[in-house]
């Protein structure tokens, strides 16, 4: 059992930090007490606005500072901050998505911190908001009787358009697939169980340009596939289908949409905490709202920090599992590993590959 409030840290002061820190900062469960950035003026700024102390990363990973640290930072650094955070004797450590960039660092990562009893919760958090919990329990209530088939669409201009600095989310492990992905398959396993890949695509346009901000008009090259397509497959021999894109001008697809013998659910974009589910029964000309089930939790960016600090007092395990974090990178991997194989012929057998957890 853990004193409570838990005494959180935020290390990594960056954009989404403010989400976090106005969720924290409302409630009970945690006491945000520090911040941290390379930037040490950013981490100012951030402990300026919330009344908090900005320290040295060094002073941050100490559990005379802290209990949990919450690492914002960007993926490639997550493996490298989440151990060092394991061996200073942090009591929890939260990871905004993805776990790690390797499906090897993934498992290593969840091992070390299970034999070092040490917490470890990770992003996305949206499938504890009202959206995702609505459709989980009309599945479970057989609202459209048996699934058959399931679709998830992210089509985009790119970040690009709206951010002055897009450099990063076309990075090696990255893209699409990489910054978005994540909300996609963890909703997706949330809902239906591990996923396995039958087979992909992916193409890269990599010549970009930043639309935006001071540095509008210039030029950059993207290091990751801006187009991937997979057809996945659940437990239960469901098929899925993926395809996430920054290549797009627009589009009035459905974020997610998942077909039963009884009628169709229509899910908002898995990005977001909140959004109506919409249910289309089979027949019917029009779809019904569901009402989201009564909830007394704030339906944020954070929740599952919240419930990882609340998970140390209760001494059970997070909500957002490193489990489900790491199948979610082993995902991804599989994805680009399919799309990027000899693309299979009339004489080809098909094959189906495994995320390797």
């Amino acid at each position: 059992m853990s004193p409570y409030p838990v005494r959180a840290g935020i290390l990594g002061c960056g954009m989404v930090a403010t989400e976090y820190a106005t969720t924290l900062a409302a409630s009970s469960s945690v006491d945000l007490t520090a911040c941290a950035d390379l930037d040490h003026e950013r981490a100012q700024h951030l402990a300026d606005q919330y009344d908090i102390s900005a320290v040295p990363v060094e002073d941050l990973l100490t559990p005379e500072t802290i209990d949990l640290v919450l690492i914002l930072t960007p993926p490639r650094t997550h493996a490298d901050l989440a151990h060092q955070a394991i061996t200073a004797g942090l009591r929890a450590v939260w990871i905004e998505k993805p776990l790690t960039t390797d499906p090897q660092e993934a498992t290593a990562l969840t091992a070390r911190a299970e034999h070092a009893g040490v917490l470890l919760g990770a992003a996305p958090d949206t499938l504890l908001g009202p959206a995702l919990q609505t459709a989980a329990a009309a599945l479970r209530d057989g609202l459209i009787g048996d699934v058959r088939s399931a679709t998830a669409t992210l089509l985009s201009t790119g970040p690009e358009r709206w951010h002055p600095a897009p450099q990063p989310f076309y990075a090696e492990h990255a893209g699409p697939l990489g910054d978005m992905g994540p909300y996609y398959l963890t909703a997706l396993d949330y809902l239906f169980g591990p996923l396995r890949v039958r087979a992909a695509a992916v193409r890269t346009r990599t010549d970009r340009r930043i639309r935006s901000g001071p540095r509008a008009g210039e030029g950059f090259t993207a290091h990751s596939p801006t187009y991937v397509a997979a057809l996945l497959e659940t437990d239960d021999k469901i098929p899925v289908t993926l395809t996430a894109s920054f290549d797009a001008a627009a589009t009035q697809t459905p974020h997610l949409e998942i077909h039963g013998t009884e009628g169709t659910l229509v899910l908002p974009d898995p990005n977001f905490h909140n959004g109506e589910v919409l249910h289309r029964p089979y027949g019917a000309r029009t779809a019904e709202v569901l009402p989201h089930p009564a909830t007394t939790a704030a339906a944020g960016r954070g929740m599952g920090s919240l419930d990882l600090a609340e998970a140390l007092r209760d001494g059970r395990a997070p909500r957002c599992s490193p489990q489900r974090a790491g199948r979610t990178v082993h995902l991804m991997a599989a994805i680009v590993r399919a799309g990027t194989a000899p693309p299979l012929t009339a004489q080809s057998p098909s094959h189906s590959i495994t995320p390797a957890i």
